[in-house]
């Protein structure tokens, strides 16, 4: 199953319009990714960020049976360029 980690700030205005935008177009677009949003001004996004290697934001990244696939740093992707990872 592929998966959509968004790691951003509470405070960023950017990385919630991009979680909200990919969640948006889950619903429009019928694709089945988990998309999870990680608050790096958490321990436990902190942690997740770390793990991913995360070290900017907003970080978007896609993956198929745990391998990355398509990152996406500081620049949140606009739809055409996301949708056909999700497919």
């Amino acid at each position: 199953m592929k998966k959509v980690y968004v790691f951003g700030r509470e405070t960023c205005p950017v990385c919630k319009d991009a979680y909200n935008k990919l969640c948006y177009f889950k619903e429009k677009e019928q694709f089945k990714a988990e998309i999870k949003y990680f608050n790096m001004d958490t321990v436990d996004g902190l942690a997740e960020g770390a793990f991913y290697e995360v070290s900017d934001i907003p970080t978007i990244l896609v993956l198929d049976n745990d391998q990355e696939i398509v990152r996406w740093v500081r620049n949140p992707p606009i739809s055409k360029e996301f949708l056909p990872y999700l497919k």
